[in-house]
């Protein structure tokens, strides 16, 4: 019995929310998992990297003693997307989107969100390589757009992943998913937006 829930545990994807704000953290957080998304959230891009096992500045990952640390960290932390939030004090959404891309992490599809529409932010991600903008605050329907990106993710992962059909099993229930709004999501976000007004 245990063994079966094990297993279905791993067909449940991983998604890493970074975002300072509590009040949107927590929306993303109750969204994903609604959304059958297994969630971590951090408050801050340096919390990202470290959950990631990334060092803080680039100077540090020279290091061999270092690199082989965090590719232990990486093995044993398994993220399938990095949500993010683009306007955070101290690292910026994009300066974490720019290091996970140039890290052993740049296969993991990252999406940023901002509660500002402003098209050179929008173009500069995806130019960066962000696989998607949302604009904030997130709702129910942002989160299927998150579901490509999550299924890129898996394939990516199970091109060298040991066992294939594993994997091919779990793209094929993920496939199949339909999200239905819940209506705790509904209270939730109305109780947010009222706290915003």
């Amino acid at each position: 019995m245990e063994m079966a829930l094990e297993a279905d545990h791993q067909h449940h994807f991983h998604v890493l929310a970074v975002d300072d704000s509590l009040i949107d953290r927590k929306l993303l957080e109750k969204l994903l998992k609604i959304s059958s998304y297994k969630v971590t959230c951090v408050e801050s891009g340096s919390k990202a990297l470290e959950y990631l096992g990334l060092p803080d500045n680039m100077e540090n990952s020279s290091s061999s003693s270092s690199c082989s640390s965090f590719t232990n960290q990486q093995r044993e932390v398994n993220v399938n997307l990095i949500i993010t939030d683009y306007c955070m004090p101290g690292m910026t959404g994009y300066d974490l989107l720019t290091r996970v891309k140039k890290s052993s992490w740049k296969d993991v599809p990252v999406v940023v969100m901002s509660s500002e529409n402003v098209p050179s932010r929008i173009n500069r991600c995806l130019e960066g390589g962000a696989e998607e903008f949302l604009l904030k605050p997130v709702q129910l329907s942002d989160m299927k757009k998150l579901h490509p990106h999550l299924l890129k993710s898996l394939n990516c992962s199970s091109s060298t992943a040991t066992n294939n059909n594993n994997n091919k099993v779990a793209m094929a229930d993920h496939r199949q998913y339909d999200l239905k709004l819940h209506p705790t999501v509904m209270t939730t976000c109305d109780e947010i937006k009222i706290y915003r007004a």
